[in-house]
This record gives structure tokens, C-alpha cells and sequence, in this order.
């Protein structure tokens, strides 16, 4: 007994969804994308200025995913603990999250590489290139809020804290990671992108098994988007 009270890899990831809810939360996702596209569309035809309609359309995502957490955490009252978010000494954790960006930016650096080299290039037309280009102080600021605060606080709790959480117990760490990571990859709805951010899912993922708690993972999230950011706007036209 006193074995499993001390083994972190044994009884820290509580929450866990059966597969019938679990089908229902990602579909509930699904569903939250589909109505969220469809009323970007319908807008598109009242307010004609792109970018306004890309933040809105993205604030309102990170909006609805809170709420479907907080549904969610109600629902099966669980604490905020429960999905993850625990404290952590980041003092010993800050070398790890710079040393797997690093090898997470070798890794797109090489898969950009290999993608010019055979004369594919990202269209010009793409929604992060429109929404981190052309900055100014209140889009910068805007971009900051969106990407760097509430991308990594929400995603990490939905994707990593609640789906790779109810995952791992049915499919072990790795196979449970893959499968999180392809969703959270899925449903940022960018082809060429696909597999830079599913190696950014597995880190994420890695992060959080590694620790048992999303603080780390939304550190390195936060820094990605932040770097990302920074990069794209002092780059794009």
C-alpha cells in the first residue's frame, strides 16, 4: 500500500472519461469547430474586415472550450487539481522545456527544409500568416492574449489534462499521446502544419506524464506561440 501511495505513475492522472463520454467530449469539440466555421461564414457577410473576423472567430473558440471544461469539471466535479493543474518546481523544469524546444525546432526546421525542397511553400492566404502579420501595438498585444495566455491555459487542459488523461488509461502513455496529439493537430485545420504541431502534442503530452502537472506543458505552449509569433510577425509581408 504504501508502494501506490508514493508512486506518482500509479494514482496521480484522476480524471478519466469512459468511452462514452469521451466519444461525446470530442464530439461536443467537433460540433463547438463546425458551428464556429459556420458562424465565421455567416459574419463574413456583415463585418468585410478578415482579420477582425480571424480574432473573433478565435476568441470565441478558446471560450468555448472553457466552458465545455467547465461543463465538463462540474459535471464530474472535479477539482481543478484533478486535471492537472498542480504545482510544480520550475526550477528544475526550465532546462527541460529549453532543451525539448530546441529539439522541437530542429525537427520543424528540418521538415520545412524538406518541404521547399520539394517546391512546396505555405500559402500566402493562411489565417496565422494574416493574424500575426502586419502588426501593430493592439494586434501584437491581441495576439499575446490569444496565443500565448489563452491558447496554452485552455488547450492544455482540454487536450492534455482531460483527453490524453482518459486516453492514457486505455491505450498506455505513448499510444495515448500519439492519438491527443493528432487531434489537437486535427483541429487547428492546417495541412502543411499537421506534423510539426503533432511533435509539439507529443512534447506536450510528454511534458505532463513527465510531471503530472500542466503548468510545464503550458510553459513550453506559451513559449512555442510566443516564438512563433515574434518570427512571423517581423517576417510576413
Amino acid at each position: 500500500m504504501e508502494k501506490k501511495q508514493h508512486d506518482p505513475q500509479l494514482s496521480e492522472i484522476k480524471p478519466v472519461l469512459n468511452w462514452v463520454d469521451f466519444s461525446l467530449f470530442v464530439g461536443g469539440i467537433i460540433i463547438l469547430y463546425i458551428i464556429l466555421i459556420f458562424g465565421t461564414i455567416w459574419l463574413a457577410g456583415k463585418l468585410p474586415n478578415e482579420k477582425v473576423l480571424i480574432y473573433i472567430n478565435g476568441f470565441l473558440t478558446q471560450l468555448s472550450f472553457i466552458v465545455l471544461v467547465f461543463i465538463l469539471k462540474r459535471i464530474r466535479q472535479w477539482s481543478w487539481q484533478d486535471i492537472g493543474w498542480r504545482s510544480v518546481n520550475f526550477k528544475k523544469q526550465w532546462a527541460l522545456i529549453l532543451r525539448l524546444y530546441l529539439l522541437t525546432l530542429i525537427i520543424n526546421m528540418i521538415y520545412t527544409l524538406y518541404l521547399y525542397q520539394r517546391g512546396y511553400t505555405p500559402p500566402s492566404t493562411d489565417v496565422y500568416t494574416k493574424l500575426l502579420g502586419e502588426t501593430t501595438w493592439l494586434t501584437y498585444l491581441l495576439n499575446l492574449l490569444l496565443a500565448v495566455v489563452l491558447a496554452p491555459l485552455v488547450e492544455e487542459t482540454l487536450f492534455r489534462g482531460i483527453i490524453f488523461g482518459s486516453l492514457r488509461t486505455y491505450f498506455g502513455k505513448w499510444t495515448a499521446a500519439a492519438i491527443s496529439a493528432a487531434l489537437f493537430s486535427a483541429l487547428h485545420l492546417q495541412v502543411y502544419g499537421f506534423f510539426p504541431r503533432f511533435i509539439l502534442g507529443l512534447v506536450l503530452a510528454h511534458l505532463y506524464e513527465r510531471n503530472r502537472s500542466l503548468y510545464p506543458s503550458m510553459a513550453f505552449h506559451a513559449l512555442n506561440n510566443l516564438v512563433a509569433m515574434t518570427l512571423i510577425a517581423g517576417i510576413a509581408p
